[in-house]
């Protein structure tokens, strides 16, 4: 073995049965390697100072328990409860957890000494930077300008930088203040409350100058900030603010009538604002824009970067409302702006409209790193076998099926060859697991999951593996495998680049829920597990921005609409936590999306990521055939890459179930016609990447 320890060994072996048994020989021998772990552990509490808490198993968990008890204590506001518990967990790992959020309530009373030495102790855990910044905005709050002074010129925090500006100007210190000033207020957002003395002061001593007021106006129609705009203007010369307002009512529909600006007077002001009407009204409407563009051309003195710019984001649009005047304005771009993003969907265009030399010769034009990307190996290989070329076609698509990657199975469902994948055992070394291990960051990453804290838990966790090599990440992927922490251990690979440790990168978690709720619902387990890895990494915890929740990302919305048609009880977002409620729900969305989409899984898949209702719009326009140029030609980019990815992913995990593997093709049925007879199952084999 060289050297290495083939960890996949202890934990899960390979290739993986799920039928079978453990063996009682393997389950020694995991228990044993979770014994060393746990013996390793404890030597490192003690060594760290904790051996009271780690000494005693039983300890430990009393401790865990007295932890949790008083951190939802404070969660509750009973703080005089959460503090008479805390003298107790002193020598515990996580006691300065707890200090954290007694400081978090009382920053204001603390004495400035101990939060100050407190966060110096600290400077390594998780909580610090956000203790800090709560901590000087309370000082500037307060007025305690001497102490902002001292602790807050560091930091980076828009209020906190205010509060220095302003005990700067309380002490008379002005000196070179009003750039910093001038800085502040030139933001595309709203600015604390913190900040407005300091803008006060800059108003009152002259320093708001008509160009900065027009720097702010375009920075706030940029962010789309339409009030912050009105509110900049004010600041403008009387003669001025009608630029401002015609500026942000572009923003409110004015775009359309943009024909008026050949009466606007020539200058930079009315440059901006008709580029920015036009590219707004270019994504609804290209070909309106494209028109206004050559009426109003010759009457600006566009600078070359402006023009240029504005012609690719033109043509850009162009294509993806597959306008028919897209060619000629593509050629209107200077090649100084044929940027990959202009030439994917010039690309894109061309095969959606079956000009397979033209799309030919613009993927040459891609990167490099773009052009060695799967996908467009596999257009660029249908664009030799669809012009004739086909010995050099077939070729170019059997590298290409080397890949374990859905356009890689797409090409050996092209020449009928059997599925590349070629797993390769985890191999890390027992001492690059046992130091990563020994990380303090990990260790309370460790310690913050086992009592619950999983946000604070992963915060920790990507401290310590921030920004290290390739064999650390190993490991990290290691330990996050043998604490069943599915999502760490794929992220930690997915940087390291080890894409053939299947057992790890495709882990089998939750796989009985699967299996009975996939029987239930009438879908296909492997579909279910490739998407729920595609939608979570299999975090049962993952919260989205847009409150979707849990292992299929189900929002509380859908959840409630599923519970009203299926008579499923629903108790509330926190049940879509619960790995066996979140599988039943995503499951029965599932099956509600393949059958209101006539059984087609690209377009089920599709409206899971995007909503049903966005699929409809996409195939309103009546396209009709090869659903791969339908997936590429796509609008969304999300869901343009979203479906692939679940389509090979489930394959992977058809593979890793030990059932039968569909062709990819198979799951892809034409768009708008009668289904073919599906093209079967492949072969797995593991063959060399030329």
């Amino acid at each position: 073995m060289g050297g290495g320890f083939t960890y996949a060994v202890a934990v899960r072996s390979h290739p993986v049965h799920p039928a079978d048994g453990p063996s009682p020989k393997r389950e020694a021998l995991r228990e044993f390697t979770l014994r060393a772990r746990l013996l390793t552990g404890l030597l490192v509490l003690i060594c760290l100072g904790f051996g009271h808490a780690a000494a005693d198993p039983a300890s430990l968990e009393g401790e865990r328990k007295a932890f949790a008890e008083a951190w939802e204590s404070a969660r509750k506001g009973q703080h005089d409860a959460f503090r008479q518990a805390m003298p107790g967990l002193r020598r515990y790992l996580l006691y300065p957890y707890l200090q954290y959020e007694d400081f978090r309530h009382r920053r204001a009373q603390v004495p400035v000494e101990t939060l100050s030495q407190f966060l110096d102790d600290h400077r390594d855990w998780a909580f610090t930077p956000a203790l800090e910044t709560a901590w000087l905005r309370s000082l500037g709050e307060q007025g305690r300008w001497d102490e902002v002074l001292q602790y807050g010129p560091k930091s980076s925090d828009v209020a906190v930088r205010c509060h220095v500006a302003r005990a700067r100007i309380k002490r008379g210190d002005t000196h070179d203040l009003a750039p910093v000033a001038r800085q502040l207020w030139a933001a595309g957002s709203s600015q604390p409350d913190a900040c407005d003395p300091v803008f006060a002061w800059l108003r009152d001593t002259g320093g708001i100058t008509d160009g900065l007021a027009w720097e702010r106006v375009a920075l706030a129609m940029g962010a789309r900030e339409r009030n912050l705009a009105r509110y900049a203007a004010r600041f403008l010369d009387a003669e001025q603010r009608p630029w401002a307002e015609r500026w942000r009512r572009q923003d409110l529909g004015d775009y359309r009538s943009l024909n008026q600006a050949v009466h606007w007077e020539a200058g930079e002001r009315a440059r901006q604002i008709i580029d920015f009407g036009l590219r707004r009204l270019a994504r609804n409407d290209p070909d309106r824009a494209w028109e206004l563009f050559q009426l109003l051309d010759d009457s600006q003195d566009w600078s070359e970067d402006t023009r240029g710019g504005l012609l690719a984001e033109l043509a850009l649009w162009s294509a993806v409302n597959r306008s028919p005047a897209t060619p000629e304005r593509l050629e209107a771009v200077p090649k100084a702006f044929r940027q990959d993003r202009l030439l994917e969907w010039q690309a894109r265009y061309q095969v959606f409209e079956g000009d397979w030399t033209g799309a030919s010769r613009t993927i040459a034009e891609l990167s490099s790193t773009l052009q060695d990307d799967s996908r467009w190996l596999y257009w660029m290989a249908r664009a030799a076998l669809e012009t004739g070329q086909v010995d050099e076609g077939n070729r170019q698509m059997a590298e290409l099926a080397s890949r374990a990657t859905f356009y890689g199975f797409l090409a050996a469902d092209v020449l009928d060859l059997p599925y590349t994948i070629c797993p390769e055992p985890p191999r890390v070394p027992m001492e690059a697991i046992d130091g990563f291990r020994q990380h303090a960051a990990v260790q309370r990453a460790l310690e913050l999951r086992a009592v619950g804290l999983s946000n604070w838990a992963r915060s920790e966790w990507r401290r310590a593996a921030q920004g290290v090599d390739d064999d650390t990440l190993r490991a990290a992927a290691a330990v996050a495998v043998e604490e069943g922490w599915p999502d760490a251990a794929i992220s930690a690979l997915g940087n390291s680049g080890d894409t053939r440790w299947y057992d790890w990168r495709f882990p089998l978690d939750y796989i009985e829920l699967v299996r009975a709720r996939s029987a239930q619902a009438g879908v296909d387990p492997s579909w279910v597990m490739g998407l729920m890895r595609s939608e979570s990494a299999l975090a049962a915890d993952a919260i989205s921005h847009a409150g979707a929740r849990g292992l299929m990302q189900v929002t509380p919305h859908t959840a409630t609409q599923l519970a009203r048609r299926h008579k499923l009880t629903y108790q509330g977002r926190s049940q879509l936590l619960d790995p066996a409620a979140n599988i039943m729900f995503g499951t029965t969305y599932m099956a509600e999306m393949l059958a209101r989409f006539q059984g087609h899984p690209v377009l089920a898949t599709g409206a899971y990521n995007a909503g049903p209702r966005a699929v409809d719009r996409w195939i309103a326009d009546g396209y009709t055939g090869d659903p791969v140029v339908w997936i590429d030609t796509l609008p969304y980019f999300e869901t343009r890459d979203y479906i692939p990815r679940v389509m090979a992913f489930a394959t992977i995990y058809a593979w890793r179930l030990g059932q039968p593997v569909p062709r990819v093709s198979s799951r892809m049925p034409p768009i708008g016609l009668p289904q073919a007879d599906p093209p079967g199952t492949a072969e797995v084999v593991c063959r060399a990447e030329s």
